[in-house]
């Protein structure tokens, strides 16, 4: 177990996780998606989380994605990792695999399925933290794990050693404005949003920045938001903020995340494929999709 020792301000892509055609990590894919990001000029990524179809890839394959990375950033950027799942004793073996691979952090989701309360969440949350050879950042995704992470448990959760931050990713401003103040006498614990669109908002309300899926399609306009809200240009943080909303409205086609994969594959970094049981796009949706972001000026 480490020693929480900084911040980790900026711009994350919560990375997706390109795919051969027969569902094995496209190495090739994954090298093109990393060198994109990060020449980009994006702090960092965050992979292995749901838009990296973490719960979708079988242990080694994940072992794989991590490895990938690491290789291909070549030390740029910051690399958070993800370990999410049901089984306790499975998490924690996967983020013990992750020791000495060079990531800084893992993102860790609640147990999803059982319907816990505030006292199981920080009691897991803690138990994962004492066992991880890694920091963990809370992710708190309550549309999809069922179980969200109350802002008394991140207040108390954040006096952990081990425990660096959170991903809030519930796209309730509200409630991200509350753990940034239930936080503020821990000057060394990261608040991050998951939330696109909240993205110049988070950061007015003093939060950190993002790990976003979108960052996957329009890296330069979200590092852009975060340098201009820095620098006092509201009037281009609006802007930009304007663009971000209108590509994140137009991946909103089929099953998440398969639009953002989708839209990789269009500027022609990997292909569209998918982990079972998500489909990738139709033929009548990626058309839609192109259209929409052409529109926009996203693709030509």
């Amino acid at each position: 177990m480490s020693e929480r020792t900084a911040r980790y301000p900026g711009v994350y892509a919560a990375m997706a996780t390109p795919l051969t055609p027969d569902g094995q990590v496209d190495r090739d894919g994954v090298g093109r998606l990393v060198t994109a990001l990060l020449d980009a000029g994006i702090d960092g990524l965050s992979i292995l989380g749901s838009t990296g179809e973490c719960n979708g890839l079988t242990r080694a394959q994940r072992q794989e994605v991590l490895a990938t990375v690491m290789e291909a950033a070549g030390g740029r950027g910051t690399i958070f990792t993800g370990a999410a799942g049901t089984v306790v004793d499975d998490i924690v073996a996967d983020l013990k695999a992750t020791e000495g691979s060079g990531a800084v952090g893992a993102l860790v989701p609640p147990p999803f399925y059982f319907p816990l309360n505030t006292a199981a969440v920080i009691d897991y949350f803690q138990y994962v933290a004492e066992a991880s050879p890694i920091p963990i950042i809370l992710y708190n995704i309550p549309r999809l794990t069922k179980v969200p992470i109350a802002v008394d448990a991140v207040a108390r959760l954040a006096e952990h050693p081990n425990i660096i931050g959170i991903k809030d990713s519930s796209g309730d401003f509200g409630y991200f404005t509350a753990v940034v103040r239930a936080v503020a006498n821990h000057p060394d614990f990261t608040v991050l949003t998951g939330s696109d669109n909240l993205l110049a908002s988070a950061l007015f309300a003093g939060g950190d920045g993002i790990i976003g899926a979108t960052v996957n399609v329009v890296p330069e306009a979200e590092a852009g938001i975060f340098k201009a809200m820095r620098e006092g240009d509201f009037a281009t943080a609006h802007s930009l903020q304007g663009l971000v909303a209108a590509v994140t409205d137009a991946c909103r086609i089929g099953v998440f995340p398969a639009a953002y994969k989708a839209a990789l594959a269009l500027k022609g970094i990997c292909g569209p494929h998918m982990t079972r049981p998500i489909p990738a796009l139709t033929a009548e949706e990626t058309a839609e999709l192109r259209s929409r972001l052409v529109a926009l000026g996203v693709i030509e």
